[in-house]
């Protein structure tokens, strides 16, 4: 079962990098406790906007959140047999391979890929990026920001 980042976790990472360097956090701080409101956990969309408002490296912000954080790459090109197994690797994948690969329950990634629920917490992106060989960063800005759609694979 994955276990979902924490807001009090999150919050307090970010107000340590914040604080960090030595710069006017209060007002920011305030921002960034608004953002985030009452929730228990923290959603991909919540995580971006904070690290875009605060200024935070989302690569090295996921590295020190999620270090403990279990996944496996769904597409392991050493392991092709042939080109042709290499080529078609990307797309042969079950939902089950990649839910488990990206560290997310199996019956949640079916209710998110069919839209029954519309999103996803912070480790689950991370989960996924990593999963599919991708920079975290590249991930969050494809879903929450302007990024272009990441090439996986190649």
């Amino acid at each position: 079962m994955t276990r979902h980042l924490s807001s009090i976790a999150f919050k307090a990472t970010v107000e340590k990098i914040i604080r960090n360097r030595n710069e006017e956090s209060e007002a920011i701080l305030e921002l960034i406790s608004g953002i985030i409101g009452d929730r228990s956990f923290i959603m991909g969309k919540v995580f971006n906007a904070v690290a875009n408002i605060a200024e935070i490296d989302i690569d090295l912000l996921c590295s020190e959140l999620f270090e403990d954080y279990k996944w496996e790459l769904v597409i392991d090109l050493s392991k092709a047999k042939t080109k042709l197994q290499a080529f078609i690797m990307i797309y042969a994948n079950s939902n089950n391979s990649i839910s488990t690969a990206s560290g997310m329950e199996k019956s949640r990634f079916s209710r998110l890929q069919n839209g029954e629920l519309q999103e996803l917490y912070a480790d689950e992106v991370y989960g996924l990026a990593k999963a599919f060989g991708l920079k975290p960063s590249q991930l969050f800005n494809y879903f929450y920001g302007d990024g272009e759609r990441p090439v996986v694979g190649l």
